[in-house]
């Protein structure tokens, strides 16, 4: 399933709304252009956003060995949360059992890559 730019622009308006601006500027970035680089800026700033108890620097500067619950306290709900925008954002659906095999920030910047950078889920 593709998404145009202009869908992605109505999906921000309606699904970032309160989210720090980059998280919706590198959602719409990666809509018109498809750079994988702006992936991880969406996909870390809505888990952070989620986040009961967010670190004091953005996700994105962390190592990618960051642990999600151990060292982020992510719990199954903030996981649950991040999984469905995300599968909402990028008209994609993703398995709950892959959920499982996802435990650092890499293993989430993979996922995700994975599901969405190497499909045409996106386009202008």
């Amino acid at each position: 399933m593709t998404i145009t730019s202009a869908e992605a622009q109505l999906s921000a308006n309606e699904k970032l709304t309160g989210f720090p601006p980059a998280v919706a500027e590198s959602y719409l970035a990666f809509a018109e252009s498809g750079d994988v680089s702006r992936l991880d800026r969406v996909v870390l700033g809505v888990l952070q956003f989620y986040l009961a108890k967010p670190p004091q620097q953005p996700l994105v500067e962390l190592p990618g060995s960051t642990r999600l619950v151990e060292d982020l306290g992510c719990d199954s709900l903030t996981m649950v949360d991040t999984l469905f925008l995300a599968e909402s954002l990028f008209n994609i659906k993703l398995a709950d059992d892959e959920l499982a095999r996802v435990s650092t920030l890499d293993d989430l910047r993979g996922h995700f890559q994975r599901h969405i950078a190497g499909s045409t889920a996106l386009t202008a």
